[in-house]
């Protein structure tokens, strides 16, 4: 063989250069493992989130405690309503009649009228307690969820001259629901067309139960003169806060604004999660 004519093969004819700046892993056995800062990052958003889930139970747990708690409220001033101030009311009533029917035949027309004033004022305080006993007390809804609001309606609007347009499905899963939330949705009606009476200056109001896959949804709307974003955060005056605490108790939502052309629209939302269980009953109201 002619030896010029030989190729030398060289094992490593490339010589790979080394990478520098880039500093490697620590050994497992060192008990240093490599962090990685994305992994902080998600360790930082876990316990943020944890913290919100446990913040928001709590803030669900004390609007139950403060709905439960209106509730008890409730049943106690209907109870002394009905017992000690219906007894006055209707000793007082007994007495006037009495004066009434012993009235000399020859008494003043003027004493006559006055008594007659009397009792007629008399009348209009019981009607008035009536009234108050009856939104006090707690609904059972034993017939039917619908039902117990058509007739809460009616009676509204015979009193306060404020025509009510009311509608909502024939659905059995509203007769399905729990007691908590039925209760929920009738206080927030409740307070919504009550502070249409007191504020609203309002002619007609309107309503409405809808149901979809998420839950359950109530709008109270009317033509009033409306709220204002002021009026809104002072919730004392308007009962918001009692509102918006029942919803929140149940995991819903509550809003309030303007309606168009004008008036002023509640709408509240609940899930379905509340329909099949109590969340905020915790022992008081029944207690």
């Amino acid at each position: 063989m002619n030896p010029s004519a030989t190729i030398t093969l060289d094992e490593n004819p490339i010589r790979r250069a080394r990478l520098r700046a880039v500093p490697s892993p620590a050994p497992e056995c060192s008990g240093a493992p490599f962090a990685s800062p994305y992994s902080a990052l998600i360790d930082a958003k876990l316990k943020g989130d944890h913290q919100i889930q446990r913040l928001t139970a709590r803030v669900q747990e004390l609007a139950a405690l403060l709905a439960a708690t209106e509730e008890r409220a409730r049943r106690a001033l209907a109870q002394d309503l009905h017992d000690a101030s219906g007894a006055a009311l209707t000793v007082a009533n007994i007495a006037l009649a009495r004066a009434e029917h012993w009235l000399p035949a020859d008494a003043s027309a003027a004493l006559g009228d006055a008594l007659h004033q009397a009792r007629a004022a008399l009348a209009d305080v019981c009607e008035t307690s009536h009234r108050i006993v009856e939104g006090l007390q707690t609904p059972t809804f034993d017939a039917n969820f619908a039902a117990t609001l058509a007739d809460w309606i009616a009676g509204f609007g015979a009193r306060t001259a404020i025509a009510v347009e009311f509608s909502c499905p024939d659905d059995a899963r509203l007769d399905r629901m729990s007691h908590d939330m039925s209760l929920a949705l009738f206080r927030v009606m409740q307070e919504a067309l009550g502070n249409v009476a007191r504020h609203a200056h309002a002619g007609r109001a309107r309503v409405s139960v809808a149901l979809d896959a998420h839950g359950v949804i109530l709008l109270v709307e009317d033509d009033g003169v409306g709220i204002g974003a002021a009026a809104r955060r002072k919730s004392g005056r308007f009962g918001l806060s009692g509102m918006r605490a029942r919803c929140e108790a149940l995991g819903g939502t509550l809003r309030v604004a303007a309606a168009k052309p004008a008036g002023t629209c509640v709408s509240a939302r609940f899930p379905w999660s509340a329909a099949r269980s109590g969340l905020f009953t915790l022992g008081l109201v029944n207690a």
